[in-house]
């Protein structure tokens, strides 16, 4: 179920992809914030993302005022990687963070989108969400 999602959201983005190629920079360890848009009540996902060699780590951070959401954070690769962290505890400014060494799924040359997205329970749609992508140097 997992590799459908990324594919969905691969296939999703892939438009979006080229056009965000042509201006994000690689980096050996890029590494960002990125906040989801707010829910109906104020909350978001203030998302972290690290980058590079055959590394990432990634946040999810709910913020905002409290909307019953939890804050998800996906890396998408091209290679039909996924990865996502999800902090379901509230707006009380914990995170929740992943640490993924894998140089099987993560390599020079990969590309990768992150989203930093809200979502209604577990078995939610992740929504509101904005996204940044970039290439492992």
């Amino acid at each position: 179920m997992q590799r459908r999602r990324s594919t969905v959201l691969f296939g999703l983005a892939a438009s979006a992809l080229s056009v965000a190629l042509i201006t994000a920079t690689p980096a050996a360890a890029s590494s960002f914030y990125l906040d989801s848009g707010k829910s109906a009540q104020g909350g978001y996902n203030h998302a972290y993302a690290a980058v590079g060699g055959s590394t990432a780590v990634i946040k999810a951070c709910d913020e905002g005022r409290g909307d019953s959401r939890r804050a998800v954070t996906i890396v998408s690769t091209n290679a039909g990687g996924y990865f996502e962290v999800q902090d379901a505890n509230g707006s009380n400014g914990d995170c929740v963070q992943d640490f993924v060494a894998d140089q099987d799924t993560i390599y020079s040359g990969l590309t990768y989108i992150v989203f930093s997205c809200i979502q209604n329970g577990a078995g939610g749609t992740p929504y509101n969400c904005t996204q940044r992508s970039g290439v492992v140097d």
